[in-house]
């Protein structure tokens, strides 16, 4: 769900705070005029004294309102829309920002029925799908995918068809959904999201290697979302002909995003076991440069303390794996790959104390995971 953005009035927003206190009934400033700074709390302050000096003025509610909305205080911007729809009934915007913010606070039955009374003055995709964006937060996913796909015959904008493609995929469509995101795609060419989308379905599908060039493409398309990426670094291995180009989106996934430690796990995990071809001595440090850098930017990222542990097993430096694999575990007690391959160090360096209570809680987990199947 993309949400629309609120209609704010800003130019008449920009003269109040910009002007004296009676800027309401002066001209406002021509749209052109270049964006004035101001502190949010004098702002506040000067619309409130307005709503508080005339409480009966459409206007004052609504920038304040607008204001509120601007600045994320949904709740504080209620009862301003409220009493600004109130004040003037016909005013499109301000009903389509109170159901928004009606949405966003939960409040899903007065959104909805928000939405259906402007329905039947007004009946245009945006409200549709609008209605779509209630129905899937109240998990009436049937009834969002309709609400999405009428949205999408009346307009079919980027953002329709994406969000009715996406309903489908929470429906585990994943076929029709891929047929509204490849007719989406011959709309939208250059839409990022919506490739994604398709990547997905194709994935769902178990058409893994279209799903990966969907993927790859997106992130060509769209080189510093890193949403295209994530789903990359899920992939590697599942089409073993394409891992290079895999390497690639995750290697350029690295240098967009220095500080992203899953950009830095995916990148090695690619390297290392995506590649059809063993690595040589220098892809291996490579990996484990990767892997540390991973796990020093987010020190709780068990999968990467966890593959840094099995590649320095894999080397035979053995006190630096158990290490690595000892702070997975604290981190993931879970985790009964990591107890298992701590078990099979320890009897390695000769502690078998270690090791067998490790195993112990390997087939603890083991045997709690088979009855919960």
């Amino acid at each position: 769900m993309s949400p629309r953005p609120v209609h704010l009035l800003v130019v008449l927003v920009l003269a109040l705070i910009a002007n004296a206190p009676g800027a309401l009934a002066q001209s406002p400033p021509a749209a052109s005029a270049p964006p004035l700074k101001t502190d949010p709390a004098a702002a506040e302050r000067r619309l409130l004294d307005a709503v508080q000096r005339n409480p009966d003025s459409f206007d004052a509610r609504h920038m304040l309102a607008a204001f509120y909305l601007q600045e994320g205080k949904l709740r504080a911007a209620l009862p301003h829309l409220r009493r600004a729809e109130a004040l003037n009934p016909s005013n499109y915007e301000v009903g389509y920002d109170l159901a928004r913010a009606l949405l966003e606070t939960g409040q899903l039955d007065d959104a909805r029925a928000q939405v259906r009374r402007w329905l039947a003055r007004k009946d245009i995709a945006e409200l549709h799908n609008l209605l779509g964006d209630i129905e899937q937060r109240a998990a009436n996913l049937t009834a969002a995918a309709e609400q999405y796909q009428v949205a999408t015959h009346m307009d079919p904008s980027e953002e329709h068809l994406f969000d009715w493609g996406d309903s489908l995929l929470q429906l585990r469509a994943a076929e029709p959904a891929g047929q509204v995101f490849a007719a989406a795609i011959a709309r939208h060419p250059r839409s990022a999201r919506l490739r994604v989308g398709l990547g997905i379905s194709l994935y769902s599908r178990g058409e893994y290697r279209d799903a990966v060039e969907a993927f790859c493409q997106a992130a060509d398309l769209a080189p510093s979302d890193p949403r295209p990426y994530q789903f990359l670094g899920e992939m590697y291995g599942v089409s073993p002909e394409v891992s290079g180009e895999v390497s690639k989106r995750l290697g350029r996934f690295v240098e967009t995003h220095p500080k992203n430690a899953l950009a830095h796990f995916h990148y090695a995990m690619s390297l290392w076991k995506g590649s059809p071809e063993p690595l040589d001595p220098d892809g291996v440090r490579r990996v484990e440069a990767l892997l540390r850098r991973a796990v020093t930017l987010d020190p709780r990222l068990a999968k990467g303390f966890f593959e840094l542990g099995v590649l320095l097993a894999n080397q035979d430096r053995h006190a630096e794996a158990v290490e690595q694999l000892r702070r997975t575990t604290a981190l993931e007690p879970s985790n009964s790959q990591a107890h298992y391959r701590l078990a099979q160090l320890y009897q390695r360096i000769g502690r078998q104390d270690l090791a067998a209570r490790e195993l112990q809680t390997f087939r603890q987990l083991t045997a709690k995971g088979d009855e919960g199947r």
